[in-house]
């Protein structure tokens, strides 16, 4: 076996080097006079819609339903633009048509002034006289960019700057039009509403610039001892307070969800145990957060956890011992895992925790969200957060929840990261397929369904994905099922459990001993986990039920992760990206005696970006897109992934860039299957490269730096260990290289853990 490697790597920095492409229409859009007719008309019932609303917003919000996932360079940017504005400014919201999956469109939500629809109205019939004056009523590609001989009925040379403002706008303007509507399929008014019905309503609208006191006081709506907000847009209100909003404003909210997060008990659990087992007392191990139901004290590893009720004075009569069986039970194998079920000894040993019961069975996902910010920021030594709340609720398709939300926020900007259970589904009757639930749609956490022992998916196994694209779950693990529980510790003693709640702990465990005794950054330890999950397997087999299973099953034992077969190269890197394009073209790779390359490789890319929840589907305001493969003679890299939509002279369709590239997601999974194990021809005076690409959703320029983590591996199609062979080249390079090697790691944790007692 060898160990995993840990370099590091003197990366270079590159400004962005393409030129901005002149607008032009795509390859299989057209633009009819018919069809303009139809866009201006929706224009004008918008405006006549928001004619008596002046009362409530001064503006004007229009759905713009695109014909297909649009990329941000493709979306509409002059119709709509306000004056001395980006339009992406004037965007409050992002989501899917009701489709198919797989054939949802974009639909993007504009607040405007009146005056901008007026002035888009005034200069769309314009371009309609053009179209149909120059352009044989139809503009087409061809006819676009060469000209139209009406007379003749052909194309012809392109128009001149006169001839465009002979019908009063510039030619640019009327390219402009032209190109933007030609990616419309309708304007509109947005009215979105609740798939179904609620006790209490979580509501959050669209940023109008009026503030919620003032909405309430308009709509005299003046109960607000029954109304709880989170910021300046979101309130948590009862069914009929959901009711009047929806009836008078529908038009101003943006995203509605249930405002419960809900613990089923498992009321049959048989209890196998009364009697204590005995485990010696802590002394310098790992601290892992526990944020869940309360905690019995009084259980035999009691010791080890440090308890904190974090409940409501309104709650504290009600407490019984029911509500501390959930949170004993997680936190019982995040303590002991290993004694209570040694079929799942991880090599982890023993971890303290730091125990927060914030409710009893239920609670109100903004107090929950409330109390895990505070909780948080007053305990900056905990790295890892195991979080087994949440909904019975399924996720909704065209926004992130709002828990889920505030957790990728946290994660965004401290130096954490949650695991999240998966939900169960509990219903006694399945017809169809349930969808996870709330906050397991957070992307910057790792989120965990359960498998059975035969690594098939287990009984109450909830689906993603997120977002109709986000892969969630991100991996699974054992959780146990009805007919074999694993066995956990309970305020009544020893006792069988089942449950996705049961499957997170274990990845936690995992990521704590990655990041605090290994010393790896998150982003590292993440990659990591993922990497072990996915395997050489994932896109042969894994793949085709990811929903349920995400990048696949984490191995047992922590040394399957930190090590990896003697045919195996198997390295991390930890990175910033600062600029547009982070990247090292001479990673040393080992030839063989033919100075081929006889290798199939992998490479995990994850960080944890900032994200918009305002934005819908358009969440992540991030993207990095990794490259990694040979470099090729001009020195662009042939990436084992063939992603090209970085390079040079290329285009990628948006939808075929997130399903094949994952663009905009924060895990990338990348491999390379060679065909009849042929090794690879390498190119004259190159090696392999290795870049991360930057860009921003929102309009704006990177002003941060984000760390990113990688694990790249090469298997060697001969058998042949070439691990010594790549250490010494790095060497030679002046890279850093550093075995992952156990003993001496948490020998080292050991020796930082010691009290040093001066005289």
């Amino acid at each position: 076996m060898n160990n995993v490697l840990q370099v590091k790597i003197p990366f270079q920095y590159e400004s962005n080097k393409q030129s901005i492409v002149a607008n032009n229409l795509r390859t299989k859009d057209t633009l009819s006079v018919s069809k303009i007719e139809e866009l201006i008309s929706d224009l004008k019932r918008v405006l006549t819609y928001f004619a008596d609303k002046k009362s409530i917003i001064k503006g004007v919000l229009v759905d713009a339903n695109y014909n297909d996932i649009i990329a941000k360079s493709a979306r509409i940017s002059y119709v709509l633009k306000p004056t001395g504005r980006d339009i992406n400014q004037a965007i409050v919201g992002a989501r899917f048509s009701n489709a198919v999956p797989g054939e949802e469109r974009h639909i993007i939500t504009y607040y405007v002034d009146e005056s901008v629809l007026a002035k888009a109205i005034k200069e769309m019939e314009i371009v309609k006289r053009f179209i149909d004056a120059k352009l044989g009523g139809k503009a087409t590609l061809k006819n676009f960019n060469e000209g139209w001989d009406k007379n003749k009925k052909e194309s012809t040379s392109p128009f001149t700057k006169e001839e465009y403002e002979a019908f009063g706008l510039s030619k640019n303007a009327i390219r402009n039009i032209i190109v933007d509507c030609s990616v419309i399929d309708s304007f509109s008014v947005p009215n979105v509403q609740a798939e179904e019905r609620k006790a209490t309503y979580l509501i959050t609208f669209f940023n109008t610039g009026i503030s919620l006191d003032t909405l309430l006081d308009k709509l005299n709506i003046d109960n607000r001892f029954d109304i709880s907000r989170y910021g300046d847009d979101t309130v948590s209100v009862r069914a009929e307070i959901y009711e009047k909003l929806h009836e008078e404003v529908p038009y101003l909210i943006s995203m509605v969800s249930n405002d419960l997060s809900k613990i089923v008990i498992n009321e049959d659990a048989e209890v196998y145990n009364h009697k204590a087992n005995y485990i010696p007392g802590p002394t310098t191990e790992p601290i892992i957060g526990v944020i869940d139901t309360l905690f019995d004290e009084k259980v035999y590893f009691g010791e080890w956890v440090d308890y904190i009720e974090k409940v409501d004075d309104i709650e504290k009569g009600s407490i019984r011992e029911e509500h501390k069986k959930h949170g004993t039970e997680v936190t019982s194998l995040i303590v002991d895992g290993p004694t209570l079920n040694p079929w799942l000894d991880d090599g982890c040993g023993r971890f303290r925790v730091r125990h927060f019961g914030v409710c009893l069975d239920r609670i109100s996902v903004i107090r929950l969200i409330k109390k895990i910010k505070e909780i948080v920021s007053e305990n900056p030594d905990i790295h890892v957060w195991n979080l087994s709340l949440g909904t019975e609720e399924e996720v909704s398709k065209n926004f992130i929840s709002f828990d889920a939300a505030a957790l990728d926020e946290i994660q965004a900007n401290k130096n954490v990261i949650f695991v999240v259970s998966g939900t169960n589904d509990n219903r006694e009757e399945k017809y169809e397929s349930l969808r996870i639930g709330s906050p397991a749609d957070s992307l910057n956490s790792v989120v965990v369904n359960s498998v059975k022992r035969d690594g098939n998916p287990a009984s109450y196994t909830r689906k993603g994905t997120v977002l109709s694209f986000f892969n969630k779950p991100d991996v699974s693990y054992y959780g146990g099922d009805k007919d074999e529980k694993l066995v956990v510790c309970s305020p009544k003693g020893i006792t069988g459990e089942f449950g996705t709640s049961f499957a997170a702990p274990w990845i936690s465990r995992k990521l704590c001993y990655l990041i605090d005794v290994m010393g790896l950054s998150r982003e590292v330890a993440k990659a990591l986990i993922v990497d072990s999950a996915a395997g050489w397997t994932y896109k042969e087999t894994t793949y085709k039920n990811h929903d349920e299973v995400g990048y696949g099953i984490v191995p047992k034992s922590i040394s399957d992760i930190l090590s990896t077969n003697s045919d195996e190269i198997k390295f991390t890197i930890h990175g910033v990206s600062q600029s547009y394009r982070t990247i090292y073209n001479f990673v040393p790779v080992p030839r063989d005696s033919e100075s081929k390359y006889p290798y199939v490789a992998r490479a995990v890319l994850c960080y944890f970006p900032q994200c918009t929840r305002s934005q819908g589907v358009d969440y992540t305001n991030r993207e990095l897109s990794m490259q990694f493969g040979r470099v090729r003679s001009n020195g662009s890299i042939e990436d084992i992934n063939d992603n090209t939509q970085d390079d040079l002279n290329t285009f990628n369709d948006e939808r075929k860039s997130r399903r094949d590239f994952r663009k905009w997601e924060n895990t990338k999974f990348i491999s390379k299957r060679l065909k009849r194990n042929q090794a690879l021809k390498s190119y004259p005076d190159r090696e392999w490269g290795f870049s991360v690409t930057s860009k921003e959703r929102l309009g704006t320029k990177m002003t941060e730096p984000l760390n990113f983590g990688a694990v790249v591996t090469l298997k060697e199609i001969n058998g042949v260990n070439r691990i010594q062979e790549f250490k010494s080249a790095c060497t030679m390079r002046g890279w850093i290289v550093n075995e992952i090697n156990v003993e001496s790691r948490v020998e080292l944790y050991n020796e930082n853990q010691e009290e040093i007692v001066l005289e």
